[in-house]
């Protein structure tokens, strides 16, 4: 028997929601060019280089403040399975599809929970197809999106074994995939862990055990190699704890050496006072206004709460918020990782909470209102994306920084210090020339001493790291720290600048550490 009409409009809803989820998510490419994030780079370094040296964990000499490459290894590895034609012609669109498989769980689930309304599963996938910052993430590769997929996959599980009286046999898959949280992604980790504590408290103590039981599952997984896995992170936890007052500081003009008195770098993340406080809200609303205004919604008890599905599902997106928040606003929790980000994790369960919303309620008149003003909003903060990204002289480059790239891919071997630190990533791939960075896997002492803030005098640093090039874009270095170059000549690129550094050591010798 064909499909019933509720049957095909619920399909055509579906395939709706999904194709306008990839429009938006193809459409920043298509303003950026050949721009990606930072990390894109790194991640097609790590897997080039795993592919053609078959060594675990990969050797990545050209990052010199990297001691060793222990970052958590299922989505690596997951990528070095994939046929080299799609990682070598698509990896650019891998984070995507990782977000359409998540957005096809939560479709699923949505249909589930609402009896396959048509009108829930259209305002869940309009709410997670639009929610910017599954846009602007995953512009890039990177893990998050494998590690959200498992998380999510996890409470559901959780979700039928509890209330809907799911077989015991659940608890293995459970188990297995909260492993396989540990070794995908580190801020994953800790959201999982802290879920783990809260819904001990609010569901059953059982909770509590997930999480030792992950760090046994992680270990025997990876052969042990999870222990290297937490120690990296406890690693890069406590260069926060000490660090996180200078996260996105301008590294010279904040810098004890360098700097001016009383200087805040304007784009800092942790700014003081009033500036701050705009900052974070306008960061908290701008990267997911749906889920807040899911928050009035709730707030104003416009969605019944008798049936314990929609409690659930109230109570996981509001411990990801609360999270989020304590992270964003708590100065001891901002070593886990910026908050805003953890609202990543909450597009599932929101857009989860406005598919139900939407099939109790029965178009209520105010809460259609609320979601078409939620939606308005996710496309504003879209649009507001896609402009920075089009204008953005560190974010996005033009043909003069390609042309200077290309004059270091065939200069001399030397390494390279950027200023901004955004380059670094493309510079090492692009190049082949080694760049004073790190922060990827296991080594954030060495690290310290350039990044977030210069510690150190630039011509002790020259001296150390036998530094070579200097690239920067005109206007971001003071007079103070030009004058303390010792440089053979400048070259132009465009408003680009490449300081040829002159030093005492052999520049031949090439540090590895």
């Amino acid at each position: 028997m064909g499909l019933s009409i509720q049957g095909f409009v619920t399909v055509l809803v579906a395939f709706i929601s999904l194709s306008v989820a990839l429009y938006l998510r193809i459409f920043p490419h298509r303003v950026s060019g050949d721009e990606l994030g930072v990390d894109h780079w790194f991640w097609k370094a790590y897997v080039e280089t795993y592919r053609r040296e078959r060594h675990f964990p990969p050797t990545l000499p050209q990052y010199i403040l990297d001691e060793e490459q222990w970052y958590p290894p299922l989505f690596p590895l997951f990528l070095t399975r994939l046929p080299r034609i799609i990682f070598n012609d698509y990896n650019h669109l891998l984070a995507t599809l990782i977000d359409l498989i998540r957005m096809l769980l939560m479709l699923y689930f949505t249909g589930l929970l609402t009896d396959w309304n048509p009108w829930a599963l259209g305002a869940a996938g309009l709410s997670y197809a639009t929610t910017p910052i599954l846009i602007s993430y995953n512009i890039q590769l990177n893990p998050r999106g494998l590690g959200a997929l498992f998380l999510d996959g996890l409470i559901v599980l959780c979700f039928w074994l509890l209330l809907m009286g799911g077989s015991t046999w659940l608890l293995l898959p459970i188990l297995l995939l909260s492993g396989c949280i540990l070794l995908t992604h580190k801020m994953t980790t800790q959201l999982f862990w802290f879920l783990c504590l809260v819904g001990a408290f609010w569901v059953n103590k059982w909770f509590l055990t997930l999480i030792p039981a992950s760090v046994l599952i992680a270990m025997i997984l990876s052969r042990g190699f999870y222990w290297k896995v937490l120690r990296a992170h406890w690693d890069i936890v406590s260069f926060w704890h000490r660090n996180w007052r200078w996260l996105q500081a301008h590294p010279i003009k904040e810098s004890p050496i360098y700097g001016e008195a009383g200087y805040e770098t304007p784009t800092k993340m942790h700014r003081k006072g009033l500036p701050g406080l705009v900052r974070h809200l306008r960061y908290l609303l701008g990267y997911h206004p749906g889920v807040w205004m899911l928050c009035m919604v709730v707030a104003g008890g416009l969605i019944p709460l008798e049936a314990n599905e929609t409690i659930w599902i109230v109570g996981w997106t509001a411990f990801i918020l609360s999270f989020a928040s304590l992270t964003v606003f708590v100065p001891w929790m901002k070593c886990l990782g910026s908050g805003y980000f953890y609202l990543y994790n909450a597009a599932f369960p929101a857009a989860l909470l406005w598919g139900v919303a939407v099939s109790l309620v029965e178009m209520n008149l105010l809460v259609m209102i609320y979601f078409i003003i939620t939606v308005a909003l996710n496309l504003i903060s879209i649009a507001a994306f896609s402009q920075k990204l089009r204008f953005s002289k560190t974010q996005k480059t033009d043909q003069h920084f390609g042309s200077l790239l290309n004059y270091l891919r065939n200069a001399p071997k030397g390494s390279v210090m950027c200023l901004p630190p955004q380059w670094y990533d493309r510079v090492a791939y692009e190049t082949g020339q080694p760049v004073l960075y790190g922060g990827h896997g296991f080594g954030f002492m060495l690290l310290e001493s350039v990044f977030p803030r210069l510690l150190v005098p630039i011509r002790e640093i020259v001296e150390r790291y036998y530094i070579r090039y200097l690239i920067t874009i005109d206007g971001y270095l003071p007079a103070n720290f030009v004058s303390d170059l010792v440089c053979e000549t400048v070259r132009d690129f465009g408003a680009y600048r490449l300081f040829l550094l002159t030093c005492d050591s052999a520049e031949s010798e090439q540090p590895n550490e």
